[in-house]
């Protein structure tokens, strides 16, 4: 078994054995592994293993007798490491704080669980896969009474040790995203719908080459965007062109190779949808520097949580998320499965705020026919249309 580095071994394993007695893995009473036996399970002196079993004795989670071991205590016993006063605690995880959306969504899940007299201890951390995991091992084993979490990665791991906080009735909700196949409460904003209606708005505008860009396709948000898109350009009876979608990724093709490439197909957009708003602003200083004006040449559709077409005086078609509303209603749901574990899952879905608004010099603009040539930089390969 793989130790992360920066964890000494008796904490370690006093994890391990923690998440094995709150899973239920190690049911009340059983008896627990010897200093002995798990000083050979982790290839150690028993020295780190007597202090892993000497903290958790502290805690309340096992009880060791002499001459027979230590045995998983009851669940009453253990230690509640954040109780102030009358108040009860939860945690909320959040990758970042400077989008506005998602510092709406900490005010709403702050406010609400505060009407109901739960304090919230809120982090804001961004993981790799390894470190989600470890982060979430050992919040859960903090003393906190459920978690709202906001996944970045979602790696098998994470997905696993979910599923075990799930079957020991450890209240969790997903915020933002899900996952699918895993049964679990969470709150999250229709984005097939955001992305449909963003779509639409474009090819009422007039537009039949929309292209589509985004930062990457293996979260369900940016999945359900896609298919928004993908149902706007079906109902309207427009092929989907691959060529006219980009990947901005942080291996693989730079963004100007992207755009460079799109840009130089025969049919070239003349409008985008972006799958949020900093997507948005790489796309329009690429555009900016292949020579296309915005929203003259090429107009813009996307999620705009941090309010960057304000900021920056865009015109840009724009759909914003409801953040303090998800904060709220993953606090409401959150507190209602601490006061019963074992009540039906809640998944809601949240319709997002729409602003149509591009420009008043743009308000009667005609139907698009085939697109014009390429401008300078977009020397790329003309290409046909691939048709999926």
């Amino acid at each position: 078994m793989e130790v992360p580095p920066d964890i000494p071994m008796y904490a370690f394993i006093k994890r391990e054995l923690k998440n094995q007695i709150e899973s239920g893995e190690l049911a009340e009473g059983v008896r627990v592994p010897s200093e002995f036996e798990l000083a050979r399970a982790y290839g150690v002196s028993r020295n780190p293993t007597r202090q892993a079993l000497r903290d958790l004795e502290i805690e309340g989670y096992i009880v060791r007798t002499q001459g027979r071991g230590s045995f998983v205590a009851p669940k009453a016993q253990r230690q509640k490491l954040f109780t102030l006063g009358s108040w009860r605690t939860v945690a909320l995880a959040c990758p970042h704080v400077e989008c506005h959306y998602t510092r709406s969504v900490i005010q709403g899940f702050i406010q609400r669980a505060a009407e109901q007299n739960f304090h919230t201890m809120v982090y804001f951390l961004r993981f790799s896969n390894d470190t989600e995991f470890e982060f979430l091992a050992d919040v859960r084993n903090s003393g906190i009474e459920g978690m709202a979490i906001w996944l970045q990665h979602g790696s098998e791991r994470t997905l696993q040790l979910l599923q075990k906080f799930g079957r020991a009735a450890f209240p969790f909700v997903l915020i933002d995203r899900y996952v699918r196949g895993l049964e679990t409460d969470f709150v999250v904003t229709n984005n097939e719908d955001a992305a449909f209606q963003l779509t639409r708005a474009l090819i009422n505008r007039g537009h039949r080459d929309v292209g589509f860009i985004t930062s990457e396709l293996d979260i369900t948000s940016t999945e359900a965007r896609f298919a928004g898109y993908r149902r706007a350009l079906t109902e309207e009876d427009i092929p989907f062109t691959k060529d006219l979608m980009g990947v901005f990724a942080s291996e693989g093709e730079t963004p100007h190779s992207v755009v460079t490439r799109i840009m130089a197909h025969r049919r070239r957009p003349t409008a985008f949808f972006c799958v949020n708003d900093g997507i948005a602003g790489k796309l329009l200083d690429e555009l900016s520097v292949l020579g296309y004006s915005v929203p003259d040449e090429v107009e813009l559709a996307a999620v705009d949580d941090t309010r960057f077409a304000e900021a920056l005086g865009i015109p840009m078609i724009a759909a914003v998320q409801q953040g303090y509303e998800m904060g709220r209603e993953s606090a409401d749901i959150l507190l209602s499965r601490v006061a019963n574990p074992k009540a039906p899952y809640q998944q809601r879905f949240l319709k997002a705020d729409f602003d149509t608004s591009i420009g008043e010099s743009r308000a009667d603009a005609p139907a698009r026919s085939a697109s014009p040539a390429p401008k300078k930089g977009g020397a790329a390969a003309i290409t046909e249309p691939a048709q999926n």
